[in-house]
């Protein structure tokens, strides 16, 4: 039988060090940060056309996509951030369903879904148990607004759109402090992987 862990986090909350972490390690990680990132460096002419039907064609710089551009537009206009979101979690849910089911086909003991809005969309209900990845506030805008390109309005947006670190923290079955070094965060994890392996 094959265990699924939800893995989640608010911007900046050190979730996608963890990940690659666990990638490192050989552990089976689906990465959605990874697969959004491919949709925009890679843009299919299905996502561009979806792009112009929606009103964001002023992003697209010949064969690249300007996320600058769509940043600014979708924060400010919930109408064409829902249209996006739309597009983006259904083709992350088609690369997400690939995964689980080749695993479950290879008997692997335990995977991991890297969901950054794992509580929002209610995907808990797909994971056997869920971590969550949390440090202060403060801490995760200090580390954000140091992002290139991150604007102080747009993180505050960002911010609004996610669950608040309290409901999360009811909700996760398990929680790590990534206020502490890196080493220090894994061997949490690590700690927990057992725990699970164990129930």
């Amino acid at each position: 039988m094959t265990t699924i862990v939800g893995l989640t986090g608010g911007i900046a909350s050190g979730k996608t060090t963890i990940v690659k972490l666990l990638k490192k390690n050989k552990l089976a990680v689906q990465d959605s940060d990874f697969v959004v990132g491919g949709i925009y460096s890679k843009p299919k002419t299905k996502f561009t056309n979806y792009l112009k039907k929606i009103n964001l064609g002023q992003s697209l710089k010949g064969k690249k996509i300007d996320k600058k551009i769509i940043r600014e537009e979708i924060f400010f206009n919930i109408k064409k951030r829902k249209l996006l979101e739309s597009y983006i979690h259904t083709e992350v849910k088609k690369s997400r369903n690939l995964f689980i089911k080749k695993h479950k086909q290879k008997k692997t003991k335990i995977i991991f879904l890297d969901i950054p809005l794992l509580f929002e969309n209610k995907l808990e209900k797909i994971c056997d148990f869920t971590i969550l990845f949390y440090a202060p506030l403060a801490t995760r805008k200090e580390r954000a607004i140091r992002r290139r390109g991150m604007q102080k309005k747009i993180l505050e947006k960002i911010i609004e759109s996610q669950l608040s670190d309290k409901i999360k923290k009811k909700k996760a079955d398990f929680i790590v402090d990534t206020s502490a070094n890196k080493s220090h965060c894994f061997n949490e994890v690590l700690k927990i992987i057992e725990l699970i392996k164990n129930k």
